[in-house]
């Protein structure tokens, strides 16, 4: 399989953007950013090819990022690292990867996550020009890989239909987080 050099910033609080390379698949470097969103196999691809190497930067991320969550300042116990691809810039490929501290409540992480898909939001309408028609290829907006609450599996998941904040792989994940969940669920509904 034929691989291709790949940046990957990995943008955190305390110690600004951390820039590694990495080799990926040739097949996920592509202009045609909006058909590969819609593509299942393309997203199993990236998700697989992209994982590892988030593990991989893990340890690096948590020293360069502050020791509190980013919602309730109580000690962070994990980070979240949100990849934002810009593989549709053939030339240039980079993936950006956002990195968020958040202690063990439930509530903290959906606050977080809620506030990164925001974010994910300002950064696709900055990079756009005003007035100018978006481009043929250029994504309507971004994928965000989310894992499910219960079990991590990031394949299939669905977003939970009032909050759009949490994902489940399946309606018996959903129902056993729902007891947690429903104490945050609407106060993120739109």
């Amino acid at each position: 399989m034929a691989t291709c050099p790949v940046r990957f910033d990995f943008h955190t609080d305390l110690q600004g953007t951390l820039k590694y390379i990495h080799n990926v698949p040739c097949s996920l470097v592509t202009p045609d950013a909006e058909a590969t969103q819609r593509n299942p196999e393309y997203a199993k691809n990236f998700v697989s090819t992209i994982q590892p190497i988030m593990k991989e930067h893990e340890a690096a991320c948590r020293t360069a990022t502050v020791p509190e969550c980013q919602s309730c300042d109580s000690p962070s116990v994990k980070i979240l690292q949100t990849p934002m691809s810009w593989l549709h810039i053939v030339d240039k490929p980079f993936v950006s990867v956002y990195v968020h501290p958040v202690c063990n409540k439930n509530e903290c992480e959906i606050r977080v996550r809620h506030q990164i898909q925001n974010m994910i939001t300002e950064v696709i309408e900055e990079t756009r020009i005003p007035g100018v028609k978006r481009i043929a290829g250029e994504p309507e907006n971004s994928v965000e890989i989310l894992p499910c609450k219960v079990c991590g599996e990031t394949e299939k998941t669905m977003r939970c239909a009032r909050c759009k904040v949490v994902a489940y792989c399946g309606k018996e994940h959903q129902k056993a987080d729902w007891k947690m969940h429903k104490r945050v669920c609407t106060s993120f509904a739109g």
